[in-house]
């Protein structure tokens, strides 16, 4: 039987296929790489965005006691990387700004997996066995499925 990762696992792969995405970038100055890797984060942080509000901050908001503000916490991270991005997709590839546009959202999606690790993931392993971990995190991978690359 395959592996099914729970859902701390999950988001913290998502948060390293991101970074790897953006290390990608950085290294690159195809102006058509820089562009396709943008689409890949773009694409990635909405699907994670929607993933969250969907699948993960519904049990954020049952279990834990300060739900609703780790929920609209999460909600504002998610809001600050997918602007971000759509800032770098607004400019040339081989834009000085664009060097600073992907600083911002390597720092976005940090903070978000710094602010999980700290935050979300060890009250969840505590108020949620881990049965109920996997079964979260196969119902946020079927909703990053729902259109390629998993990263934030």
């Amino acid at each position: 039987m395959a592996h099914k990762p729970e859902v701390t696992e999950l988001l913290a792969d998502a948060y390293a296929e991101t970074e790897r995405l953006v290390t990608a970038y950085e290294a690159t100055r195809d102006p058509e790489r820089r562009g396709a890797l943008a689409e890949a984060l773009d694409a990635g942080a909405r699907r994670h965005a929607l993933a969250r509000e969907r699948e993960l901050d519904p049990v954020l908001r049952r279990v834990l006691p300060d739900g609703d503000r780790v929920a609209a916490a999460a909600a504002r991270r998610a809001a600050a990387a997918c602007a971000a991005v759509r800032r770098l997709q607004g400019l040339a590839p081989d834009a000085p700004a664009a060097d600073r546009e992907i600083a911002a959202v390597l720092d976005a999606v940090r903070a978000a997996a710094r602010t999980d690790e700290e935050e979300v993931f060890p009250p969840l392993r505590d108020r949620l066995g881990h049965r109920a971990r996997r079964e979260l995190g196969a119902a946020v991978e079927r909703a990053l499925a729902c259109g390629g690359a998993r990263g934030v």
